[in-house]
C-alpha cells in the first residue's frame, strides 16, 4: 500500500475484527498488510499467529479439554492488536509526509537513550546553582541563559523521541520507570515527559506506555500524577473495546480505585471534561457578544464631558457626575455580560479560548513540546521579557503569571505577545501600576492554588484543548475533543470507578445545571432506580421529562415529589403545567386552584389559570381571572390578549374590537395581535379591514405563506364563527395578491 489513508482503513479493519473477537478474519487480513513490509521479525510474529490459532482451533474441533483455551485466545487477540499496530506504524513511517511520522523520521538521528537525558536533567539544577555563583551581572544572565537553551533543546528532543517512540519493550520500560523514580529531575520535565506518553498512546496504542501511565498516576507530585491520570482517562476513553484483551491494565484500573483520594480526582476530572463542552459556548459569547459590545460602548463614552479639572477636591469626594449614570444605564447589558463571563470563569469554565487561539501562531508553537510544557517563569521565553529581578518587584508581572484563570499554554503566549510589542507599552510592565501593591498576597494565594490537582487538571485539559483545536498541523491529529464521549457513563471501563451514588448524583447535577437533559435524566433515573429517595431528585426527574417533552412522566416523578414534599408550590405548578401540555386542562385545573390558593395575587398564576379555564370553555370564570390581572397590572399585554381573544371566542365582538385595538396601538403589535384582530373584523363583516390588518400581519412575520399557515391554524374557530372553508381559501389569495388588488 502506497497511501496513507489505505493503510490507516486498513488497519482501522482488522482493529474492527479484533474487537468482535473475529481472529480469522482478523489474521486474514494482517496477512495481505504483513506482506507490504520487509521487516522478517514481523513476518516472524505473524507466522506464529497464524500457527497457534490454528493449534487452537483443532484441540477445539477435537473436543479436546483445554483449561487454558480461553487464556490463550485472548492473549492471540492481544498479541494480534500488537502486530496491527505495530505495523501501521512500519508502514506509515515509510510515507507519510504528517508531523508525527515526519518526527519519528527524525528522531531516528538521534541515538541517546533515556538514561543519557535522564543524566542531562539530573545536573540541570545543580548547574544552574553553579552558575550563579561563578558569574554575576551580563555574564551571569547570559550564561544562564545558555543553560536554559540548552535544557530546553533536550526537552524538545526527549519529548519528541518518547512521543513517536514504536511500541515500547521491557527495556524502554524500565528506563522509563527509571526517569520517573529519580529525585533529581525537575517535576516540569517529569510533567512533560507524561504528556509525551500520553500524546503518542493516543497516536497508536501501546500497553507498555499505559502501564507506565499508570505508575506515574502514584507520583508524588501533584502535576505528574494529574498528567497521569489525564493520560489514563483518555486512554480508556479511546480504547475502550481495545483494552478489553489486556486484562493487567485492567486490574490496574480497578486497583486504582482502591486509593484513598481516587475516587474524588477522577470525579473532579470528569466535571472538567464535561465543562470543555461550554468552552464553544464561551468562544461565542464572547466573539458575537461582548467583544463587539466593548467596542461599541468605547466608540460610545464621551471622555470630553467627564472634567475632574474644574472639580475641587470636596466636590470629587462627595459629588457623582450624572454622565456615569448614563453610561452605566447605556451599557447595562455589557455589564451583565461582563458579570456572566466573570461567572464562567469562577466556574472553571475555559473563556480564553478566543483569545489566545489569535497568539499562537509564534515559532516557540512550532515545537509540539511546548503546548504541553508547564508554566515555569524560570524558562528563557519567560526571563527575556521579565528577567528575574523583574518578577520579584512587579506584582503586576507575578499576577498574570501566577494567574490560575490561564493555562500554561497561554501564558506563555501572554509572554510572547508582550515580547513584541513597542518599548513604550512594554514599560507599562515594567513600571507596574497604582495600587500594584496589593497584590502580593493575592498572588501568593493564587500559586498555592496553581498546585491544587483541580487547578492543575484543568490548565492541562485547556492545554490539550488548544493543540488540538488550534495547531496549524491539528487536521493530521485525531480531536479527541469532537471524537471522545466525556461522559464516564457511557464508558464500561470509567462506569464502575464512579459508580457510588454521591459521585453520580454530583455529575447528573452538573449536567442538570448545564441542561443536559437527557444525560442527566439517565443518572438521576439510576439513583431512583438504587433506591433514592427525595423530593428533589424526583422534581429534577420530572423536569427532565418536561424538558424532553415527555409529560406523562414528568407528570408521574412530579406526583411522587408531591407525595414526599406535599404543597410545594413549584411542583404544584409544574404538575399543572404538564397536564396543560398533555391536552388535560380538566387534570390541570385543580392545581392551578390549589397554586392560587397560596398566591391569589399571583398575575402568571391568574392568566394560566385563566387559560385553562378558556380551554375548559369555562369563559365566565376565566374572564373573572383576566380581569382581575388587568385590574392589579394595568399595563398587562397578555392579560389585554387574553380578554381580547376569549371575547372574540364568546361572540362580544366589540370588546374584543376594543382590546385588540389597545393592543395595536402598542409600541410592537405583535403577528398573533395582527391576525386575531382580522378575524375580529372579518366576522363583524368587516373584510376590507380584515384585509387590511392581515396584510400589516404579513410584512411583520416577513412571510406572507407563514402568515397564511398561522390563519389556517385557526380554521376551527373562525368555522365556528361561520366563516366558510371556501372564504378562507379566497382570504389566503387575496392575501397572496397583497396591496395591489
Amino acid at each position: 500500500m502506497n497511501n496513507a489513508n489505505q493503510i490507516q482503513t486498513h488497519y482501522q479493519s482488522i482493529a474492527a475484527l479484533l474487537a468482535d473477537h473475529r481472529l480469522k478474519q482478523a489474521l486474514d487480513e494482517l496477512g495481505s498488510f504483513v506482506k507490504e513490509v520487509p521487516e522478517w521479525d514481523l513476518h516472524s510474529q505473524f507466522d506464529e499467529l497464524q500457527t497457534a490459532y490454528r493449534y487452537m482451533l483443532q484441540y477445539f474441533r477435537r473436543n479436546v479439554s483445554d483449561p487454558q483455551r480461553e487464556r490463550l485466545h485472548a492473549d492471540l487477540l492481544r498479541k494480534t492488536y500488537a502486530l496491527n499496530e505495530r505495523l501501521l506504524m512500519v508502514q506509515m513511517e515509510l510515507i507519510s509526509s504528517e508531523l508525527f511520522y515526519a518526527t519519528l523520521r527524525e528522531q531516528k538521528q538521534d541515538a541517546r537513550s533515556l538514561a543519557d537525558y535522564r543524566l542531562v536533567f539530573e545536573t540541570f539544577a545543580e548547574d544552574m546553582a553553579m552558575t550563579r555563583l561563578l558569574h554575576q551581572g551580563e555574564q551571569l544572565t547570559a550564561e544562564l541563559d545558555k543553560l536554559r537553551t540548552s535544557h530546553e533543546s533536550a526537552q524538545n528532543s526527549l519529548f519528541n523521541k518518547v512521543w513517536t517512540s514504536p511500541a515500547w519493550g521491557t527495556g524502554m520500560l524500565e528506563e522509563a520507570r527509571t526517569f520517573l523514580a529519580s529525585v533529581l529531575v525537575p517535576s516540569n520535565d517529569l510533567a512533560l515527559f507524561v504528556s509525551a506518553v500520553t500524546m503518542g498512546l493516543l497516536q497508536v496504542f501501546d500497553a507498555r506506555k499505559l502501564h507506565y501511565l499508570f505508575d506515574a498516576c502514584e507520583h508524588t507530585d501533584t502535576q505528574v500524577a494529574q498528567r497521569a491520570l489525564t493520560g489514563i482517562v483518555l486512554a480508556c476513553l479511546a480504547y475502550e473495546k481495545r483494552l478489553t484483551a489486556e486484562p493487567e491494565l485492567l486490574a490496574r484500573l480497578q486497583l486504582l480505585q482502591e486509593k484513598p483520594d481516587f475516587t474524588r480526582r477522577l470525579l473532579e476530572m470528569q466535571i472538567q471534561l464535561l465543562r470543555i463542552r461550554e468552552t464553544k459556548k464561551a468562544d461565542r459569547k464572547m466573539r458575537d457578544e461582548i467583544i463587539p459590545e466593548v467596542l461599541k460602548n468605547s466608540r460610545n463614552i464621551n471622555r470630553s464631558k467627564i472634567n475632574f479639572i474644574e472639580l475641587d477636591e470636596e466636590t470629587l469626594l462627595d459629588d457623582k457626575n450624572p454622565e456615569w449614570k448614563k453610561w452605566e444605564e447605556e451599557n447595562a447589558g455589557l455589564t451583565s455580560k461582563m458579570q456572566e463571563l466573570g461567572n464562567m470563569q469562577m466556574e472553571g469554565i475555559d473563556v480564553y479560548m478566543s483569545t489566545f487561539s489569535q497568539l499562537k501562531s509564534f515559532p516557540f508553537f512550532r515545537n509540539v513540546c511546548n503546548w504541553f510544557y508547564p508554566f515555569d517563569p524560570q524558562h528563557s521565553v519567560v526571563v527575556r521579557v521579565f528577567p528575574e529581578e523583574e518578577q520579584q518587584k512587579n506584582f503586576m508581572v507575578r499576577g498574570i503569571l501566577a494567574s490560575p484563570f490561564f493555562c500554561n499554554s497561554d501564558k506563555y503566549s501572554f509572554c510572547l505577545t508582550v515580547n513584541n510589542i513597542p518599548a513604550k507599552q512594554r514599560e507599562m510592565f515594567a513600571s507596574g501600576f497604582p495600587g500594584q501593591n496589593e497584590l502580593p498576597q493575592e498572588a501568593e494565594a493564587w500559586k498555592q492554588e496553581n498546585a491544587s490537582a483541580e487547578v492543575i487538571n484543568r490548565q492541562y485539559l485547556q492545554d490539550l484543548y488548544r493543540f488540538f483545536k488550534v495547531h496549524p498541523r491539528r487536521h493530521e491529529f485525531t480531536d479527541i475533543f469532537e471524537t471522545l464521549s466525556f461522559n464516564f457513563r457511557d464508558n464500561r471501563l470509567l462506569r464502575p470507578l464512579l459508580s457510588d451514588a454521591d459521585a453520580r448524583r454530583k455529575v447528573a447535577e452538573y449536567l442538570f445545571h448545564k441542561e443536559y437533559y437527557d444525560e442527566s435524566l439517565r443518572l438521576f433515573d439510576e439513583l431512583v432506580a438504587d433506591g433514592a429517595v427525595d423530593a428533589e431528585l424526583f422534581q429534577k426527574v420530572g423536569f427532565c421529562h418536561q424538558k424532553t417533552k415527555d409529560y406523562p412522566k414528568a407528570i408521574e416523578a412530579y406526583l411522587q415529589a408531591d407525595v414526599l414534599k406535599p404543597d410545594v408550590l413549584w411542583t404544584i405548578r409544574h404538575l399543572a403545567q404538564c397536564f396543560r401540555l398533555s391536552k388535560e386542562p380538566e387534570a390541570a385545573h385543580p392545581y392551578y386552584l390549589k397554586a392560587l390558593e397560596m398566591q391569589p395575587d399571583n398575575l402568571a398564576l391568574l392568566l394560566q389559570t385563566g387559560e385553562c379555564e378558556v380551554e375548559m370553555e369555562r369563559y365566565e370564570d376565566a374572564f373573572a381571572r383576566f380581569f382581575k390581572v388587568e385590574y392589579l397590572d394595568g399595563s398587562s399585554l397578555r392579560a389585554r390578549r387574553c380578554i381580547a381573544w376569549c371575547s372574540f371566542i364568546t361572540g362580544k365582538y366589540d370588546q374584543a374590537e376594543k382590546y385588540y385595538n389597545q393592543l395595536l396601538q402598542a409600541d410592537k403589535p405583535d403577528v398573533q395581535d395582527y391576525l386575531n384582530a382580522g378575524h375580529t373584523a372579518w366576522v363583524q363583516g368587516n373584510t376590507e379591514r380584515a384585509v387590511s390588518l392581515y396584510l400589516k400581519g404579513c410584512r411583520a412575520k416577513g412571510d406572507t405563506e407563514s402568515f397564511i399557515d398561522l390563519l389556517f391554524k385557526d380554521r376551527e374557530e373562525l368555522e365556528r364563527q361561520h366563516v366558510s372553508p371556501d372564504d378562507l381559501t379566497l382570504m389566503a389569495d387575496v392575501l397572496r395578491y397583497g396591496e395591489g388588488e
